[in-house]
């Protein structure tokens, strides 16, 4: 395999406003800006690709006066099935599945 194959097949991008819990979106986007050479939606699709590989569902409690705010996001379509497919298994909505992925990475 080249170095390269990885490049080879592109993805169907959806444009998505996903609300997020303030703290772990402004720890994605530090690690964006500082950490990492990566978009946020980029770092984001991989924390939802785990999340679909090991279905590791841990619920995390909100912190107390903890608010989401809405952000527009480029996702993959197939991240998206397979939250949808986690969303039908678990009944956990597709913003609190996000925001699960999200934190299980950072606990990492």
């Amino acid at each position: 395999m080249s170095v390269l194959d990885k490049f080879r097949k592109k993805e169907d991008i959806v444009q998505k406003t996903i609300e997020i819990e303030c703290e772990i979106f402004e720890k994605i986007e530090y690690l964006s800006n500082h950490v990492y050479d990566a978009t946020i939606s980029r770092i984001i699709n991989e924390c939802i690709d785990e999340l679909i590989e090991k279905e590791n569902i841990k619920m995390y409690p909100k912190k107390e006066g903890e608010i989401s705010t809405k952000h527009s996001l480029m996702l993959r379509k197939s991240s998206l099935e397979g939250l949808e497919k986690l969303r039908k298994k678990y009944g956990i909505s597709i913003y609190k599945l996000i925001d699960i992925s999200i934190r299980n990475v950072l606990s990492e």
